[in-house]
């Protein structure tokens, strides 16, 4: 049991370390393909897009086939598809194959969640906790480590790198026992009763609102600091963000973080002004300065996100639905905040782009205190 957990953790951390990996980079890839900065915001966008829909379609995927050959074909379909990638200098092919790549994610992420949860019923909690902190630092360790590779040897090394760990991680799922996913089949008509209800539309719009904000300044970061520092290295800008490493504590005690503010409601307003104020910290041109803005940033971000799936679950029984939807609005707004400001960023620059998300980030507290009564947990 603790060789298969250790694989499912493991596989976990590599599967976001592939997917985010090209957001450091950015820059680098948009010299080696000579695009402009709104066409290279699409790799990592059509990477999040499946995420987005996977709530409404991969229930149906998980039905017909046993778990084991599913995480072993997207695992192996995966990496293949990372590696033909990056053979061609070509961003068209590139992407394709990216977006190819990225239909095998959900599948992966579901799988290895379903495996973790049976394999041990009675600590499911306590497993559940470990997988979100495994995904989160898998994020840190693609953005930090992935730049870092990429300076030693180069960006191709890099994403070839995780990619031969996933066909590795792969034949080691053959150790697994096979099991019909027995998922929940879902349809469009399910959701319905979800967009009726003020409470459940103030609280999507919030995790749409919050992905969406965290994921522009991320996404357009490599591009602001490469323009005000001319010499730095994709290794630098990988050790920004660190501060995604706050994310795992955030986590782990939010539980302390709710009863220092007696409410849930009162810890996620805190949050959105944390996240707030990291922003606002973004716009000092000081390389030091977004270090440490980095961190803040983060900590507000993940407790906002802790704090929304807590407050969506407590509004209903239908908890599969509730986080299906969740994660819909969650990935949507990821995808449209690694693209969109592309347009004002490239025009109205970095400033603009950190003020804008201030923005947003308050609207967000605007309408949450409006519909305060809503959220008495």
């Amino acid at each position: 049991m603790n060789f298969i957990k250790t694989v499912i953790i493991f596989t976990a951390i590599l599967t976001l370390a592939l997917l985010y990996a090209p957001q450091p980079i950015a820059p680098n890839l948009a010299i080696y393909f000579n695009v402009s900065l709104s066409e290279i915001s699409w790799v990592l966008s059509v990477s999040l897009i499946p995420l987005a829909i996977a709530p409404l379609l991969y229930g149906y995927l998980l039905e017909k086939f046993s778990l084991k050959r599913i995480l072993i074909f997207s695992l192996l379909a995966c990496a293949i598809f990372q590696i033909i990638a990056n053979l061609s200098s070509n961003f068209y092919f590139f992407l394709s194959f990216r977006f190819l790549q990225s239909l095998c994610i959900p599948a992966i992420l579901t799988s290895l969640l379903t495996f973790l949860t049976r394999i041990d019923e009675q600590n499911t909690q306590k497993n559940v906790a470990i997988y979100v902190g495994a995904t989160t630092f898998g994020g840190f360790v693609g953005r930090v480590f992935g730049s870092y590779l990429s300076d030693l040897f180069s960006w191709h090394f890099a994403l070839n790198f995780f990619a031969i760990l996933m066909l590795f991680c792969a034949f080691l799922c053959f150790a697994f026992k096979d099991s019909n996913s027995s998922v929940m089949q879902v349809s469009l008509r399910d959701f319905i009763p979800y967009f009726r209800e003020t409470k459940f539309l103030v609280l999507l719009f919030c995790v749409f609102i919050m992905f969406f904000s965290f994921q522009s300044v991320l996404s357009f970061l490599p591009f602001h600091l490469k323009d005000i520092f001319k010499d730095i290295t994709q290794t630098q800008i990988g050790l920004i963000y660190l501060g995604f490493l706050t994310g795992i504590f955030s986590s782990l005690f939010i539980g302390q973080t709710v009863k220092f503010f007696k409410s849930r409601f009162n810890t996620v307003i805190f949050g959105l002004f944390i996240f707030i104020t990291g922003t606002i910290f973004m716009l000092i041109p000081f390389f030091e300065f977004y270090f440490i803005a980095m961190f803040v940033f983060c900590s507000g971000m993940f407790i906002c996100h802790c704090i929304f799936s807590a407050l969506l679950n407590l509004s209903t029984t239908q908890k599969g639905l509730a986080n299906g939807l969740y994660l819909t609005f969650y990935y949507s707004g990821g995808a449209f905040g690694s693209v969109l400001p592309s347009f004002y960023y490239a025009s109205l620059g970095w400033n603009f782009l950190c003020i804008f998300t201030v923005l947003l980030l308050l609207s967000s507290i605007l309408i949450l205190l409006k519909y305060r009564n809503f959220y008495k947990y």
